[in-house]
């Protein structure tokens, strides 16, 4: 359920990869790639403040401030080889514990390895085995090859086009994916 996953996260592994919360030991990886233009280029926008300057997560801005768990997940992808921070993978914006939206991103150097595949498919299979969560959505600008390769590759069903739409905070053209419970349990 995924009120069992309000405050702690769990650690989700595959062959190769660790999948866990972020935590200050990462922010020297995070600092190698996570500000880097050619992540964001169909992410549609910018590198944050946070994002170009990854101690700044872990600054509270606010500290007076009571804030409720969250139920989104968001995991940061370690090399078991050398427990090196590569991705993260999160799922947000969930919706009446019934669907949520899927983010992946990635450092450079470690693109076209099969690692996004990896860890998106493990995320899934976590999602819909340990949550009631029912659908999966994702978006991916149309120029994106290799997103749009690993969202079909992970089982995601284009499900439409949205032409010179607004993702986030530019116009394109993007693929609409989603995955549903049933899609799973059927593979």
């Amino acid at each position: 359920m995924l009120k069992d996953y309000e405050i702690d996260k769990p650690v989700l592994e595959t062959n190769r990869l660790i999948l866990r919360e972020m935590c200050e030991d990462d922010v020297g990886d995070l600092s190698e790639w996570l500000g880097l233009d050619e992540v964001y280029t169909y992410w549609g926008r910018k590198a944050s403040k946070g994002e170009m300057n990854p101690e700044l997560f872990f600054i509270d801005a606010r500290p007076w401030v009571v804030r409720k768990p969250k139920l989104d997940f968001k995991w940061v992808v370690v090399l078991k080889e050398n427990n090196k921070v590569v991705g993260m993978v999160e799922i947000f914006d969930i919706q009446n514990y019934r669907m949520g939206d899927v983010a992946y991103r990635f450092h450079p150097d470690y693109w076209k390895r099969g690692l996004a595949t990896e860890a998106l498919k493990r995320v899934i299979e976590f999602i819909f085995k340990d949550t009631e969560l029912d659908r999966l959505n994702a978006r991916a600008d149309v120029r994106n090859i290799g997103s749009n390769h690993v969202l079909q590759k992970c089982g995601f069903v284009k499900e439409g086009l949205i032409r010179h739409g607004k993702m986030v905070s530019i116009y394109c053209d993007y693929n609409i994916y989603g995955f549903l419970s049933e899609d799973y349990i059927s593979q």
